[in-house]
Order: C-alpha cells, then structure tokens, then sequence
C-alpha cells in the first residue's frame, strides 16, 4: 500500500528571539511555523482561502473538497503559486461559509453516513496515538498533526499550522492515492467540535481517535452520522462517544449505548 511521509521541508523558519530562565534573558535561535494564505478553485470557481503550512498543497486542495463534502472524487490537482485548482466531475454547491471553532472554514455540507464495517482495538488506539507526534510539533511547538491508519499501518501523516488542514491533507493523500477511506482510522492531535467531525464523515471515514475533546455538536454529529468517535486518550483511558461497538474489547457493563 501506498503510505505518505511528514513533509515538514518548508513548514518552520528560525527565528532569532530570546529565553528566559531563572531571571536572565539569552538571546537563542528558535524554529517557528511558516503561514501562508492559500486559495482553493473548485473547477475554476474560488471556493475557499486557507491559512495553512506551505506543504503537501495538492493532498490540501484534493482533501478539502472531499471533507467538504463537495465532491466524492477528485480528477485532478493542480497547483500555482498560492492557488490550488481543483478538478472534479459531478460536485455540489457550496453553502455560506461559517468560520468553525478552531477557526477552520465549513463551506459544505455533510452528505453521507459511515458505512464500514472496520474496527479498532485498546492497543491499535494507543498506537495511533503514538502515531500523531510529529516533527514540526517538536520543533516549533505550534503545529497539529493528523494521521491514517488502516488495517493497523499508518498510511498518512501530516502536520500543520491547522488542526483542519491536516485532516484535509491525509485525506487529500488517500483520495489521490486511491486509499480506501472506508477502512481507515483518523488520528488527530486537535479538538473534535462539529466541524472536524464533519470532516471525516464527509470522507467516509468511520473512526476518530483523538488525544482532544469534543463538543456536544461533535457528539450529535457522530451519533447521527454513524461515526465511532473516540476522545481524550490518555494512556489506558479514553471516552467513547458513539458507536462504541467498533472498540473492540470493551467490557459489556461499561459500554454506553447510543
């Protein structure tokens, strides 16, 4: 199977700046993350402007409109400068756009339900969450991270300035790279509210994991949509909020139903 690398090349610039420890200021070269503005065309029409990390922009561009829900294919990517052309065959309308919680554009709609019959277990949701450290968040201190994982092996990683962008660029990989998605657990660094959710559904991904919390938007959501949404995950502990019948190994008396 095809998997992606973190591409970090062009994400961080050193910056001079100064530290403080026990009273004395040290002047201290420091890596920090780059920001750029980013315009996203959807067969020609301008549908969005993100702020995002200057990497991986065709899986940004192809990921954004699939999470979106403004298409469920992509033909084709291409990339200008700051501009990211879109093309796909049959699409649908943007809405008016709503800035998220996190501060994430939503200019779509969700337009599916999960239909999958993947699973996920205590250990394979540790291990996604190991997965979702990245360079650029060591670094600099100021980038989110999501990943991939499918049938226990990590497909995609990718870090950003956006905790949306990065869910946008994994999916934007699998999308190109003919990935089942169906199949695929979603790990992210950052906070699950509707927005994000809405992300992966739209994706046909049918597991979260998230070392976050959510909102009670993202919750009903999940519910709704069929999405086992799984939330700050701290060692061996972690909150299912829907669907728990995917966390394999769960206890019957402590499992709450939907």
């Amino acid at each position: 199977m095809v998997k992606s690398k973190e591409d970090i090349s062009s994400a961080s610039v050193t910056t001079r700046g100064f530290i403080q420890k026990s009273g004395l200021l040290k002047q201290a070269q420091n890596e920090v993350c780059v920001e750029e503005i980013f315009d996203i065309f959807l067969n020609d029409t301008h549908i969005a402007s993100l702020v995002a990390s200057p990497t991986e922009l065709r899986e940004l561009g192809a990921g954004y409109v699939i999470t979106e829900g403004l298409a469920q294919n992509i033909d084709d990517v291409v990339v200008s400068d700051r501009a990211i052309y879109v093309s796909a065959g049959k699409t649908f309308e943007p809405v008016r756009a709503v800035t998220e919680s996190g501060g994430g554009m939503q200019v779509g709609h969700v337009r599916r339900k999960i239909v999958s019959r993947a699973t996920i277990t205590r250990d394979e949701i540790s291990q996604v969450i190991s997965g979702i450290v990245s360079k650029l968040w060591q670094q600099t201190g100021g980038a989110h991270c999501s990943v991939l994982f499918c049938e226990g092996n990590m497909v995609a990683k990718s870090s950003d300035v956006g905790r949306h962008n990065t869910v946008d660029k994994v999916v934007g990989f699998a999308t190109l790279n003919d990935i089942d998605l169906s199949a695929c657990v979603l790990g992210c660094t950052g906070r699950q509210p509707k927005g994000m959710v809405s992300k992966a559904i739209n994706a046909g991904i049918p597991i979260i994991v998230s070392k976050a919390a959510t909102t009670d938007k993202g919750v009903l959501l999940a519910r709704g949509a069929g999405l086992t949404l799984i939330c700050r995950v701290k060692q061996d502990k972690f909150t299912v909020y829907s669907h728990p019948q995917r966390v394999k190994g769960l206890g019957e008396l402590n499992m709450e139903r939907d």
